[in-house]
C-alpha cells in the first residue's frame, strides 16, 4: 500500500516531531489538536525549529517553506477522512487513545493504517477499538523525533504483515532505522 498522506492526532512534543520528519519528508500532513491553542503552539514549534535550521544553514528557506506548505493544522478529526496513515500522539491514557481510535475508524477508509506512537500501553487494547485490527500498530518515535534515527515498530497478534511491511516502509521513507518490537 502507498502511503501519500498521513494523519497525525495531537501537537505537542512528539506530534508536532512527527508532523515535521513527515513534512519534510515530501508527505502532505493533517495534523488535529484538541483547540486552536495547542494546535497554533505545535504549528509554532515546527516553524521554529525549521527557522532554526535555516538559520544554521541545514535546510533552505525554499525547503522550510514547502515543508510548512505541506501540513494542515486542525480541530476537527473529520479532516483526517483521505489519510493513508494516522499516528495518534496524544497523551498516556488508554482510555483517551480508545476513544480516538474508535473515532478514527469511523472517519478513516478502509484502507487506512491507524498507528499509536505510545511506549507503554497496550496496542492490542486501542487496536480492538476498530473494525480492522489488522491495520493497526505501533509507531514509536523516539524524542525529538527530528534528530533521533530510531523507530520501533510494534506488531500485535492482529497486525497485518501487508500492514507491517507498509510501516516498514513508510519508516524508511522518513529516514528512520527500524526496529520490531511483538
Amino acid at each position: 500500500m502507498e502511503i501519500k498522506k498521513v494523519g497525525v492526532v495531537g501537537c505537542g512534543t512528539m506530534g508536532s516531531g512527527i508532523v515535521q520528519v513527515c513534512a519534510q519528508s515530501g508527505y502532505q500532513v493533517v495534523v488535529s489538536e484538541i483547540n486552536d491553542e495547542l494546535l497554533n503552539k505545535g504549528l509554532a514549534s515546527i516553524n521554529s525549529v525549521l527557522a532554526r535550521s535555516v538559520d544554521k544553514g541545514r535546510l533552505s528557506q525554499q525547503d522550510k517553506d514547502a515543508t510548512i506548505g505541506r501540513i494542515k493544522g486542525t480541530t476537527n478529526t473529520k479532516d483526517f477522512s483521505d489519510c493513508d496513515l494516522v499516528i495518534e500522539a496524544a497523551i498516556e491514557n488508554m482510555d483517551l487513545k480508545k476513544r480516538i481510535f474508535a473515532d478514527l475508524d469511523k472517519i478513516c477508509p478502509k484502507h487506512t493504517i491507524l498507528a499509536t506512537n505510545t511506549s507503554c500501553l497496550s496496542i492490542i487494547d486501542t487496536a480492538m477499538m476498530t473494525s480492522k485490527p489488522d491495520k493497526v500498530l505501533g509507531l514509536h518515535f523516539m524524542n525529538p523525533v527530528p534528530v533521533m534515527k530510531l523507530l520501533e515498530i510494534v506488531k500485535t497478534i492482529a497486525t497485518s504483515e501487508e500492514t507491517l511491511e507498509a510501516g516498514k516502509d513508510f519508516g524508511n521513507s522518513v529516514g528512520k532505522t527500524i526496529v520490531i518490537a511483538q
